[in-house]
């Protein structure tokens, strides 16, 4: 959700915000179990979700949320909850927090088989302290991916704003993959790269599933399965490779795709980051 659209949700309904700030103060912690699936943008996120969701054990929609973002969540509304059922789940709420558990149970309850729901919004990567901090039962699934090669992607994807400018995006990783790195090793954060999960992908779906305590599933490498959703049936380029088997030829894009120059501005903002998760900087 971008700030214009943040503005015009509040211009709209001015008594709003003092109730969406009130309830950014959480008093009781959850002890519910989701599962969270954030990184800086063009990370893998998508791909991530596509195949945890393709588990019968995990739900989740093919949209992003952006629950947790400045938003207001007094709007928020969901593709198969009526309006008049969203605001009745809201009534009995007092936040964000217990607003979000009760939602998920909702959505739960039409999905016998699921035991999870999976939260998928990049820029949640943001909030990752105040996550960790009020869902500390929850999973979070943290992608990286060397932040030149999601630039390249980036460029083309014209809902990520930051795609627009080298220095732009490289500011912005950074601050993503800040985020993370300040929080150092928690039990309920696994640090996925999405080089690992395109270069040998059952092993790395193996391991998150691992991390969530449920079973590998055959059926998460299928592209059949886990390109049944309905952002995987949007006819634009770059969601095409979400029907097809993964493969690692996005890996080192940058070396053919970005200048020296551009590579060079990239390694000066962001250098320690890309370091810091195992990535080369000549």
């Amino acid at each position: 959700m971008t700030l214009p659209q943040v503005v015009n949700q509040f211009i709209k309904n001015p008594d709003h915000l003092p109730k969406n700030i009130i309830w950014r103060f959480p008093k009781k912690i959850s002890t519910n179990k989701h599962i969270f699936v954030l990184g800086a943008p063009r990370s893998g996120t998508t791909l991530a979700k596509l195949i945890l969701t393709s588990h019968p054990y995990l739900i989740g929609p093919g949209y992003e949320t952006a629950f947790f973002t400045y938003r207001d969540i007094f709007s928020f509304r969901f593709k198969g909850i009526k309006q008049k059922k969203m605001d009745e789940l809201r009534q009995n709420c007092h936040d964000i927090v217990e607003f979000f558990d009760i939602f998920t149970n909702h959505v739960l309850m039409d999905h016998p088989e699921a035991k999870y729901y999976v939260e998928k919004t990049p820029q949640h990567v943001l909030q990752l302290a105040f996550l960790t901090k009020y869902f500390p039962s929850s999973k979070f699934i943290h992608m990286v991916r060397d932040g030149r090669d999601g630039f390249c992607s980036a460029k083309h994807h014209k809902n990520v704003v930051q795609g627009s400018d080298v220095k732009r995006y490289a500011n912005y990783w950074r601050k993503c993959l800040n985020s993370r790195i300040k929080l150092g090793d928690k039990d309920n954060i696994l640090d996925v790269k999405y080089e690992a999960l395109a270069s040998d992908p059952e092993i790395t779906i193996k391991g998150m599933m691992s991390f969530i305590g449920e079973p590998y599933h055959p059926q998460q490498l299928q592209p059949g399965k886990y390109s049944n959703n309905a952002i995987t049936k949007i006819k634009t380029p770059v969601f095409e490779k979400l029907s097809a088997n993964i493969n690692d030829s996005s890996i080192q894009r940058y070396k053919k795709e970005l200048s020296t120059e551009e590579i060079e501005i990239f390694n000066t903002i962001a250098g320690e980051q890309l370091r810091h998760f195992g990535y080369e900087v000549g």
